[in-house]
């Protein structure tokens, strides 16, 4: 009977990590190259219950069945799927039709991001939201004039001439770890990305986040919540009854 109290909290465990993961997706739907993520769930190994067999019963055990002791998030998975186009007009914004990503420089190091929303910084230079520097093949970009251009494999004009080369890099999808909302890093060296990275000038990448998939997931994720809720109270109410009433009795 305690078994099915660590049942029920368990499931009550995984459902609020399922709906902090909602929540977070939510949260992000504005954020450019913003890709969503989604947990999925595996069971607590399942007990054989068995009866052992005593003097005055038929030898051998007798198999009662199986047991399940609940659930806990097993991964999150990010879901790697192209966000929409979304024309600003404004040449420091960039979107990559690729599986490629960007580089910049951090305080921590160099880190990889979609998010193509780019600012020129007083000095001209080439730099996110958050005044980290964007890198290319020679290291910070610019300073750049605001009639700058990148063509579609990410070579950098400024006045007809030749800056610099964005650099783009690939890592599996399973190794990004996420810093933030839009920043990742990885424990496997970057490589230098092959191909077509298929650059926008004056558009952003926006997420990949679908709302109503996301509200239907949240609907289900707190009906499970109250199943298991109910659950514990149905057992600590069976327990109330067998020390309370039963046990007096006895």
């Amino acid at each position: 009977m305690i078994k099915g109290l660590y049942t029920g909290a368990a499931g009550m465990l995984a459902a609020q990590t399922q709906s902090e993961i909602i929540a977070d997706n939510v949260a992000n739907i504005r954020t450019p190259g913003y890709k969503a993520e989604e947990s999925s769930n595996k069971a607590f190994p399942e007990l054989l219950m068995m009866r052992t067999s005593t003097k005055n019963e038929i030898p051998g055990d007798t198999v009662i069945g199986g047991m399940g002791t609940g659930v806990v998030v097993d991964q999150v998975t990010r879901m790697n799927v192209q966000g929409a186009l979304q024309s600003t007009e404004l040449s420091t914004d960039l979107a990559l039709t690729s599986e490629a990503l960007f580089v910049v420089q951090t305080p921590n190091g160099e880190r990889y991001t979609r998010n193509g929303q780019f600012q020129l910084n007083a000095e001209g230079m080439l730099q996110t939201t958050d005044g980290y520097p964007v890198l290319g093949e020679e290291g910070p970009i610019g300073p750049l004039s605001r009639d700058f251009s990148v063509d579609t494999n990410g070579a950098i004009y400024d006045g007809g001439e030749l800056v610099d080369q964005l650099r783009l890099v690939q890592i599996p999808n399973e190794e990004l770890i996420r810093e933030g909302q839009s920043l990742y890093t990885s424990n496997q060296a970057a490589q230098a990305w092959q191909g077509e990275p298929g650059i926008r000038q004056g558009f952003l990448e926006g997420s990949n986040v679908d709302l109503t998939g996301q509200m239907v997931k949240m609907i289900t994720v707190m009906r499970a919540y109250e199943a298991n809720q109910k659950v514990i109270q149905t057992q600590d109410a069976t327990l109330d009854k067998a020390v309370n009433e039963i046990g007096r009795i006895v």
